[in-house]
């Protein structure tokens, strides 16, 4: 145990050093002829309940030191809702009447920041508020559309952001890939608000009619109080109640910083022309599934084909076959019954060759006399079959075509016999 004066010169001990921090001011009070009380907040809001605070007190001789590199007049009360880097001494003192407490001093200014924090602090004020009444926004709410086609464009009439989508659009609309339906609007000024929340309105009302696909909402380029309008809670409100498809936003350029209305997006894009493509590729994104679909589809109406054709084919080939069988042995008959034919003619030629070369005419036709052999029967051959000359294959169906001295093939059923054909002389008594 130790006494409390021991537990604040421990305290005190801890408590001094020098740090350098990233704060905002908050406030700035006169304190004395020419030092300045700042009151340090957080530099990055993220609107949480107890914020953390600190007095540093800024005396003349730091604003003097500021002044001198920059060459211009350095006014204490510019800080307020700006960023700033410092480096401070911090201690502890005993304050009269309320107890310890912690003290701090500007030991230098390391920069300012040039962009005031106004919005941001209303950024953050409005999304906790939609937060708070449950509110649903942001990339949860992107719905990939199947076919982008209907399209609005929240945007100035008047503007590079106009132009900027418009020539992105331009070569879909002509083509017609997407039907663009333009609002405009106004981004500044004292009626920017109710303008926007009329915007959002007829957005609806598009929805329910065409059923858009997606909502563009495009700015140009300009000063932070220029997009004021979009960090406030009229605006971001109208946004969320109208249920505004895909909300794709596309606000100044790259450095400029996010408004409420690109937290509760769907899609916040740096710039509109970004905004334009993102909506371009969705619609290339459509092509490229359909071409991918038809070359599925073409495969499988191939496949049938095939499938059909090789089963047609297969039938036509087996009918085709059997129809070639059919001829096939309807010819075969037809050949049976002409060798029939011929044989049975070239038999009965060669019956008669045969019988007039054996037996030659005589000088009485009534009485011709007969030729016969050593046991004197006459030959006869009821199996010959057919009758060649040795040399040239010809056939021999007449008497008339035998030569003296001719050499033949005599074909039987059962074998074939070579003869010579002689002249002969025959005795009549």
């Amino acid at each position: 145990m130790r006494d409390l004066r021991d537990l604040i010169a421990w305290l005190r001990q801890r408590l001094r050093g020098e740090h350098t921090v990233r704060a905002c001011v908050l406030t700035v009070e006169p304190v004395g002829p020419s030092d300045y009380l700042l009151l340090l907040g957080e530099a990055d809001p993220v609107g949480s309940a107890d914020p953390p605070r600190l007095k540093v007190r800024l005396d003349a001789a730091e604003s003097e030191a500021h002044r001198s590199p920059t060459g211009e007049s350095f006014d204490p009360a510019t800080l307020v809702n700006r960023r700033i880097e410092l480096r401070l001494q911090t201690g502890m003192r005993q304050r009269f009447g309320r107890g310890a407490g912690v003290q701090a001093r500007v030991l230098a200014l390391l920069s300012i920041g040039e962009v005031p924090i106004d919005g941001e602090l209303d950024r953050e004020r409005t999304l906790q508020r939609l937060r708070l009444e449950g509110c649903r926004f942001g990339p949860a709410t992107w719905v990939e559309p199947e076919d982008p086609h209907h399209i609005a464009l929240i945007a100035a009439e008047c503007g590079d952001a106009r132009r900027d989508v418009e020539h992105v659009f331009r070569p879909l609309e002509e083509n017609g890939l997407i039907r663009v339906h333009r609002i405009w609007t106004n981004f500044e000024g004292p009626s920017a608000e109710r303008s926007l929340a009329a915007t959002f309105e007829r957005v609806s009302e598009l929805h329910r009619d065409n059923g858009l696909s997606a909502t563009l909402v495009c700015r140009g380029g300009g000063p932070v109080e220029g997009f004021r309008a979009l960090n406030t809670f009229v605006t971001a409100n109208a946004a969320v109640a109208a249920a505004v498809p895909n909300l794709i936003v596309g606000l100044g350029h790259a450095g400029t910083p996010p408004t409420a209305l690109d937290a509760i997006a769907a899609r916040s894009e740096p710039t509109p022309t970004a905004a334009a493509v993102l909506v371009r590729r969705l619609v290339e994104g459509t092509g490229a599934r359909a071409e991918r679909a038809l070359a599925a589809f073409d495969a499988a109406v191939t496949d049938d084909l095939e499938a059909a054709a090789r089963i047609a084919l297969g039938r036509a080939t087996n009918a085709f076959e059997a129809a070639v069988q059919h001829l096939v042995d309807r010819a075969d008959r037809h050949l049976r019954q002409l060798d029939r034919a011929v044989e049975q003619s070239l038999l009965g030629h060669l019956a008669e060759a045969t019988t007039t070369a054996a037996v030659p005419r005589a000088p009485d036709p009534a009485q011709p006399p007969q030729l016969v052999d050593g046991d004197g029967a006459p030959p006869q051959e009821p199996g010959l079959a057919l009758v060649t000359v040795a040399e040239t294959n010809r056939v021999i169906t007449r008497y008339d075509q035998l030569r003296s001295d001719s050499n033949l093939y005599l074909h039987f059923h059962d074998g074939t016999v070579f003869v010579r054909v002689v002249p002969i002389t025959v005795a009549f008594h």
